[in-house]
């Protein structure tokens, strides 16, 4: 099983990032005509923030995996806000182009250490690079020529959209030549102020 945990976003969030990668592509348009022809665009349902790329892992260890994921995060709930453009690599040929993340980003940080935690308790590798949350909107797949810095540098700044996430999840990703279709195994909720136990008198 191919296997991610990743912060979903809502229905308002995902049309208000469709609607700013128009932006970028007109942005785009402008500097090379046809330029974005190379560029694999994110389907709206399968916009995510990843947090842990798991690869594959045996079907057999997925209910001990879920049950060391699934406590709830002593975390308050986070606000999560997408804001300002990005390419990887930062020099050089773009391959990814991201939204930046201006608002949850240490609670988001929080999470990957303790689902990291789990993941290595379960005896599962974790990535060695540092997090760093984004928004991944589109894939360069045919170089075209065309200086992607120069495109989200003259993108508008202001955040994109805010949405409250209520959990992370553990999601299945099926491959196919018509592209990704990710199937939800597992919320992972954060216990919010509310959820934990009232200080002491």
């Amino acid at each position: 099983m191919r296997l991610f945990i990743a912060a979903d976003l809502d229905d308002g969030a995902r049309e208000a990032v469709v609607g700013a990668v128009a932006l970028i592509r007109d942005l785009s348009e402008r500097e090379r005509k046809g330029s974005t022809r190379g560029v694999g665009w994110v389907d709206a349902r399968n916009l995510h923030l990843t947090l842990h790329f798991l690869g594959e892992v045996d079907e057999a260890r997925l209910p001990s995996l879920q049950g060391a994921l699934a406590p709830a995060l002593d975390l308050d709930v986070p606000r999560v806000g997408l804001g300002g453009w990005g390419v990887f690599p930062p020099r050089g040929p773009a391959r990814v182009i991201w939204l930046g993340v201006v608002a949850g980003a240490e609670t988001l940080a929080s999470a990957h250490a303790v689902l990291g935690g789990r993941l290595r308790a379960a005896g599962l590798a974790t990535e060695s690079r540092p997090f760093s949350p984004h928004l991944t909107v589109g894939r360069v797949k045919v170089p075209s020529g065309l200086h992607w810095n120069r495109v989200t540098a003259a993108a508008p700044p202001s955040p994109v959209v805010e949405w409250t996430l209520p959990a992370c999840t553990l999601f299945q990703s099926h491959l196919s030549p018509s592209g990704p279709t990710y199937r939800a195994l597992l919320s992972i909720p954060f216990a919010g102020a509310a959820g934990r136990a009232p200080a002491g008198p």
